[in-house]
């Protein structure tokens, strides 16, 4: 098949898990022996088309407004290598990408504008009330005339959890047969459990419980209520963050941590070779999101022997499964019991691991993704038919 692949960022530049995803995909299609050709934004340093290995890339400005910029630059350069490549295949691996295109596409989803308008406590996340109006306003700006009329265009939708599909087909009018659901995959040759004694010595932590959080460090993703749930656990207790931070949201976070701020490492940006290192060191991972349409940092973290504590937001719960406990979002009491009945019992962390890596090695690997996607564009293709 010829694909064309539609997303914000592709090999080098990563900016969220929607990257990774696209990865994942785009080298797995181009691995099967597909033609795949990417389209992504041209961030600093990159150049407007180029090849990563059998994978050619076409890159458009990024502009002012973000993906907004980028979808609209986007949509006419799809449509006119369409001409050139005639596509069996067209990809927007985030629904919202395709508001500006008006050939056939099929279109990933994963949280809707609605959900983000109402995650917390009925509210957007945010970090202030400039980025709480902000946002609000936003939010829902791109739920009407973007999200709503381009999922209702698309061919076929492939949800990333159970999750998101209910939420479109509930909230959004879409007939649930227009939707398949695919998880996304991980590379369980990298992720896998092993020794960190020497990592653990290097930091000096021998002594320490370790939490674990890694992702981009936004108000969607409650660090808050980790910040909080702290508070109530030992002394001993330390907690490892790998990632960006939003600024102004570092110092809500922090605020929040009060004196306990000494108890927390900022790592910041980690090699992608030594991830698994930190999620296998880890004593427990924390994810206290308030949103998420899959969160791929809970099946690293699983598919590494490390339980979970998370939240039911979202696609959460069908990620962890087995391998760990789940308390509602915005909870730091529930958050902090959670932990602290993972902290004590070690028996009980080594059971949740290893349930957690057969649910990870049966659900989520990246070559059943692929395949998968591969099935419903077969599916798409012969009913409905691109070319």
């Amino acid at each position: 098949m010829k694909i064309c692949l539609v997303n914000l960022d592709f090999i080098p530049y990563r900016s969220s898990g929607l990257a990774v995803y696209g990865e994942t995909l785009a080298l797995g299609l181009a691995e099967a022996g597909h033609k795949v050709v990417v389209v992504s934004a041209q961030r600093p340093g990159l150049t407007a088309h180029e090849w990563h290995n059998e994978i050619e890339i076409y890159r458009v400005p990024l502009g002012p407004m973000d993906w907004v910029s980028y979808a609209w630059r986007a949509g006419p350069l799809v449509a006119r290598l369409q001409r050139t490549y005639t596509f069996d295949m067209v990809h927007f691996l985030d629904g919202h990408f395709a508001y500006h295109y008006r050939g056939l596409f099929v279109a990933s989803l994963f949280q809707s504008f609605r959900q983000r308008v109402t995650s917390d406590g009925g509210w957007p996340y945010h970090s202030n009330w400039r980025s709480l109006l902000v946002r609000l306003f936003y939010y829902n700006v791109a739920r009407w005339p973007v999200e709503a009329p381009t999922v209702r265009r698309a061919s076929g939708l492939i949800a990333a959890s159970q999750a998101a599909a209910d939420e479109f087909t509930t909230h959004y009018g879409i007939a649930p047969e227009r939707v398949t659901v695919v998880p996304l995959g991980i590379d369980l040759q990298r992720f896998y459990p092993r020794d960190t004694t020497a990592l653990r010595h290097q930091l000096e932590l021998e002594t320490k419980t370790l939490l674990l959080y890694v992702g981009f460090c936004t108000p969607r993703k409650g660090l808050e209520y980790l910040a909080r749930a702290l508070h109530q656990l030992p002394d001993t207790v330390r907690v490892l963050i790998i990632g960006r931070w939003e600024s102004s949201y570092r110092a809500k976070v922090y605020r929040a941590l009060g004196e306990a701020a000494n108890r927390v490492i900022e790592l910041g940006y980690v090699p992608d070779a030594d991830l698994p290192d930190y999620y296998a060191l880890a004593d427990i991972f924390v994810f206290p999101s308030l949103l998420e349409g899959f969160g791929l940092p809970i099946a690293e973290a699983l598919a590494c022997e490390t339980p979970v504590v998370t939240t039911h937001a979202g696609s959460s719960p069908e990620v962890v499964g087995p391998g760990g406990r789940i308390v509602p979002p915005r909870d730091s009491d529930a958050l902090a019991g959670a932990i602290k009945e993972l902290e004590r019992n070690a028996e009980l962390r080594r059971q949740l691991g290893r349930a957690g890596r057969q649910w990870v090695l049966s659900h989520f690997d990246q070559r059943r993704m692929v395949e998968e996607h591969l099935a419903a564009y077969a599916n798409w293709v012969g009913r409905i038919g691109f070319s």
